[in-house]
């Protein structure tokens, strides 16, 4: 990792509504905020990005409701996050309008900047911090994001199709969100890479791209610097469908390492039982024909 003056500056995204895991998480109350053992989601990817970056220079986009979470999972963990680098959303609007309020930020405290997103609810293998940092280059003249061998032809995740090498990485040639099962299928015996919605820009050039494919996102922001007004005008859309489907600029480099986003109960079951660990705890019970108790891990 970089000694001393470190070079990256990351945003965490922790707006997350926690409604594909209920009644584990729930809107109050989102998986990125629930324990794993002794930490968090939310708590393991601070960490994960203290590698990389300044407490300092560390910025978490959330909302109203969980930012008292975010402060006080950090207070735990015995960092001081200074108050403004914690960016309260007036609603959720996808994840483009929630990088670029922390792209925004980031670009009028410090000018360019190379900058790592994170989402706050994955899990993921320390060492891939190092591929991530060695990307830096790479992201100097290109959009960089981090694409996952798959492990299945899996409906949930984006696919990328990487071409020429450039660097550490490779061009994306093509980039298409949540298949069929069928092509699905195709894509992972053609060599494709899930997205893993883990990203590396420069600030300059994902504001340019953001001009060029989704300009009234980018208008928005240009318009007023009071974060209600922004929202009221911005509309609706995540990175993939707003830049990422369009940009010729799009660098994908590989990551191997263990990786999930807890999309399903699957896959907390899967953690659990790596973990060999169950929890026996808490329970909801909701009036229904179709009710199921679970018992999860940690």
């Amino acid at each position: 990792m970089v000694q001393g003056d470190k070079k990256i500056r990351s945003i965490i995204l922790a707006g997350g509504s926690g409604t594909r895991l209920w009644p584990l998480s729930r809107e109050q109350y989102p998986k990125q905020f629930l324990k794993l053992g002794k930490t968090s989601l939310f708590q393991d990817t601070l960490e994960r990005c203290l590698l990389l970056s300044d407490i300092k220079e560390t910025f978490v986009v959330t909302n109203e409701s969980q930012k008292f979470f975010v402060s006080g999972q950090i207070k735990e963990l015995g960092h001081d996050i200074p108050a403004e680098n914690i960016l309260i959303e007036p609603m959720g609007k996808n994840t483009l309008p929630a990088i670029c309020f922390g792209m925004k930020e980031i670009e009028k405290r410090y000018g360019s900047s190379i900058v790592g997103v994170f989402p706050s609810d994955h899990i993921l293998d320390r060492g891939a911090m190092k591929i991530i940092e060695g990307a830096q280059e790479l992201a100097s003249d290109n959009l960089v994001t981090f694409g996952i061998a798959p492990r299945s032809p899996h409906t949930g995740y984006g696919y990328i199709k990487p071409g020429q090498a450039l660097g550490v990485g490779y061009r994306v040639l093509e980039f298409r969100e949540k298949p069929e099962q069928a092509q699905a299928k195709k894509y992972v015996k053609e060599g494709r890479l899930w997205n893993s919605g883990m990203f590396l820009f420069k600030t300059d050039l994902f504001f340019s791209e953001l001009k060029t494919h989704a300009s009234d996102v980018f208008k928005a922001f240009e318009a007023s610097d009071n974060i209600n007004d922004i929202y009221d005008a911005v509309p609706s859309i995540s990175i993939d469908y707003g830049i990422m489907e369009k940009s010729s600029r799009m660098a994908v480099v590989r990551l191997d390492e263990k990786w999930s986003d807890l999309g399903n109960f699957d896959a907390m079951y899967e953690e659990c039982d790596e973990k060999q660990a169950y929890y026996s705890g808490h329970h909801m019970l909701t009036t229904g024909k179709n009710v199921e108790y679970v018992g999860l891990c940690w």
